[in-house]
């Protein structure tokens, strides 16, 4: 039993202690340790602040929204623009699936689970959703057709310019957190 307690007490500790041990025990140890925390968190995703999108709001957000759950549930939502009860029930379907408490309402962890990242040669209600936020949201004078071509890398690399984020024209969570977070 006093073995069993102190394997648990012993994982719950967390890497920071492991670290503090191994510096106690050996130099080359505490490198190697090191080495690997450094590993397991450059690999973690950067955690991102996204607006929260609920019943009864509207807008380009919304739309995107609704583009990104027919990617990612196969689901057959209009594109309307307005978060209604279909949407939030398509939303809490979404949550059910990644492992996220059902709420129907869109915040960080689910926005983090929903985007897709698109690029030159994608085509899709992914990049359809990229192609209405730099349209209506920022001006951009692009077709929205779901086909990711020059005139939609341009947009992306211009936006991207415009955010001081790296113009690669690829747009994956930065990028899309940039268009999401500062969408009027």
């Amino acid at each position: 039993m006093r073995n069993a307690l102190r394997r648990i007490t012993f994982g719950v500790l967390g890497a920071g202690m492991v670290v503090a041990m191994a510096a106690s025990t050996a130099p080359a140890a505490t490198a190697a340790v090191s080495a690997r925390l450094e590993a397991a968190t450059a690999a973690q995703p950067v955690s991102l602040h996204w607006p929260t999108v609920r019943r009864g709001d509207s807008g380009p957000r919304v739309k995107s929204i609704q583009y990104l759950l027919n990617v990612r549930i196969g689901s057959h939502l209009a594109h309307t623009g307005f978060f209604g009860p279909r949407t939030e029930i398509d939303v809490k379907t979404f949550q059910r699936r990644v492992g996220l408490f059902p709420s129907g309402v869109v915040r960080s962890a689910t926005w983090d689970r929903l985007i897709v990242t698109v690029q030159r040669g994608s085509t899709g209600q992914a990049v359809t959703a990229v192609q209405v936020q730099l349209r209506y949201s920022y001006g951009y004078i692009i077709a929205v057709d779901g086909i990711f071509g020059p005139k939609t890398e341009a947009a992306a690399q211009a936006f991207q310019r415009r955010f001081g984020l790296r113009h690669d024209g690829i747009v994956g969570p930065l990028t899309w957190n940039a268009m999401i977070v500062h969408d009027r």
